[in-house]
């Protein structure tokens, strides 16, 4: 009996763990380290969302209107495809994807991906929300090891459109 009672509380205390878990673990990223592994880094406005069935994933598409391209070559209008998302009443989350919000501004580190569709370099960490002068990654659902970022870089974190800009401009 000791041993059942034993088992149950191990169980319970492994449940409540769990409960708290639901996040990504990455390791954190410089700009810097962005940009440079980045086919294209744009800024932009969001003109559409919409999810869909690929196999037995789901996969959010976002139409993004182009204003200026900050390294690499991008078209006046490019499609992001992103993990996770909506589709009827069935929903797939992927913490550490990044989330697009229709008519929001952005800058997003870009890759390039399938059938012409690029992916966010850096999951979350490479797609800045645009508000007042201030880019935001969303990064509440991301959980990071330990890393020192080179010296001189900043990391994937709240700053200045400018500061930004010039960062990803200073890569060559």
């Amino acid at each position: 009996m000791k041993l059942a009672i034993r088992r149950s509380l191990v169980a319970a205390v492994l449940l409540l763990a769990a409960r708290g878990s639901f996040a990504a673990v990455g390791v954190p990223v410089s700009v810097e380290d962005l940009a440079r592994g980045s086919d294209a880094v744009v800024r932009g406005k969001v003109t559409g969302v919409s999810a869909r069935w690929e196999g037995t994933r789901i996969y959010t598409f976002t139409e993004v209107d182009v204003t200026s391209v900050w390294r690499g070559s991008a078209p006046a209008r490019i499609r992001v495809a992103t993990p996770g998302g909506v589709v009827g009443r069935i929903g797939q989350r992927v913490d550490g994807a990044a989330v697009f919000a229709p008519a929001e501004e952005v800058v997003v580190f870009l890759a390039k991906g399938d059938g012409g569709a690029f992916r966010v370099n850096g999951l979350a960490q490479g797609k800045f929300a645009v508000r007042d002068g201030t880019a935001s990654p969303d990064l509440a659902h991301t959980t990071f090891l330990a890393k020192e970022i080179a010296t001189g870089e900043r990391r994937s974190e709240e700053m200045s459109v400018e500061e930004l800009e010039r960062r990803v401009r200073s890569i060559r």
